[in-house]
């Protein structure tokens, strides 16, 4: 079983074996944040700090017949997990139920929103929990810059919460989507999964495949030199003939400000995305700053 889904079970387990959704979801918050482990990344969501892998762990978990089902994360039988997990961890579980095992619902979702004010900024019911000075304070910790960018970044090594973060941080507002077959093994990075997300945490979709590179011509890299000749190929003999699909880039950031490319790889200069930002930047035109993630 991966750790993480240990770090879950333990959590529940300390805190009586049964916890609401939003509940355990802000106890694991604090927990991976005061310890400063990503067994689960978040982001900025309606109620806070949010996590979708925390939900697809739970469905296996029910699957696997160590929670029930509905809603609530409630431990099945009696089984114990607490013993499963390392002396530390442990040991922070242990502190995290002395500091906070009384609160639940709207003060522990306060409690998240002070400690950590970076993943407030989508909260649908922030009034409701702090005060108008609190707010103020609050907004501080948000990214609200809206001059035109064009951004890449690539989701290797990193969970689809991690990387929503990554987008919501940069206050990003499309996702243009290059790869030439957007499947993938990593949860949540096919393309319909991955479009389901980026529009739940409030932003557009573009799945642009005529920018992608065909799947023929990325056998046998297995070497730097071969890399530059497929990106050479690519800058010199697909890329010229995309106009239409590099207006939509141009479009959306005309639109929307701030747009940003993906693929898979975490290094932009091992991915074709860098190609088509250098390809547009050569465009005396095309005056728009850009960074990679």
């Amino acid at each position: 079983m991966y750790y993480r889904r240990k770090i879950l079970l333990a959590l529940v387990e300390t805190f009586g074996g049964k916890l609401q959704r939003t509940d355990c979801q802000k106890l694991l918050l604090l927990f991976c944040q005061h310890t400063g482990q990503n067994h689960y990344d978040f982001f900025p969501y309606k109620y806070g700090g949010f996590s979708f892998l925390v939900y697809r762990d739970k469905e296996r978990l029910e699957q696997m017949g160590l929670l029930t089902g509905g809603e609530d994360f409630h431990i099945k039988d009696s089984s114990s997990f607490i013993n499963e997990i390392n002396p530390e961890d442990k040991l922070a579980m242990r502190l995290l139920a002395t500091e906070h095992g009384n609160l639940r619902g709207n003060p522990l979702i306060r409690q998240t929103y002070i400690e950590f004010p970076q993943y407030t900024c989508n909260s649908e019911i922030i009034t409701q929990i702090l005060s108008t000075s609190e707010i103020e304070n609050t907004r501080q910790a948000w990214n609200t810059e809206t001059a035109p960018c064009l951004f890449t970044i690539g989701y290797e090594g990193l969970t689809i919460d991690a990387y929503l973060n990554k987008l919501i941080v940069n206050n990003i507002k499309v996702v243009v989507d290059v790869r030439r077959i957007p499947n993938s093994m990593k949860y949540g990075f096919s393309k319909s999964k991955l479009q389901s997300y980026v529009n739940k945490a409030g932003m557009d979709y573009i799945h642009i495949p005529e920018l992608g590179i065909p799947t023929n011509m990325r056998q046998n890299l297995d070497s730097a030199d071969a890399y530059d000749a497929l990106f050479r190929h690519y800058e010199n003999e697909i890329l010229p003939k995309q106009t239409i699909a590099l207006e939509i880039i141009i479009t959306e950031i005309e639109k929307h400000k701030r747009v940003a490319l993906t693929c898979l790889e975490a290094n932009h200069r091992m991915c074709h995305r860098h190609k088509v930002v250098e390809y547009l930047t050569k465009n005396p035109e095309f005056s728009v700053d850009t960074k990679h993630l």
